[in-house]
């Protein structure tokens, strides 16, 4: 992943559920428009 990276989602529960896991990882996502996340930072654990 990299940062300014646009995420896809078949739908809203998938939204959800990507962003939640991807925050797990330290990945700092936005909503940006219907289904999609973009990568706005990136934490290193």
């Amino acid at each position: 992943m990299a940062v300014g990276e646009i995420i896809t989602c078949t739908s809203a529960e998938d939204l959800f559920r990507r962003a939640e896991d991807l925050r797990l990882k330290g990945i700092q996502t936005v909503f940006v428009a219907r289904n999609t996340l973009k990568v706005v930072g990136i934490n290193a654990k």
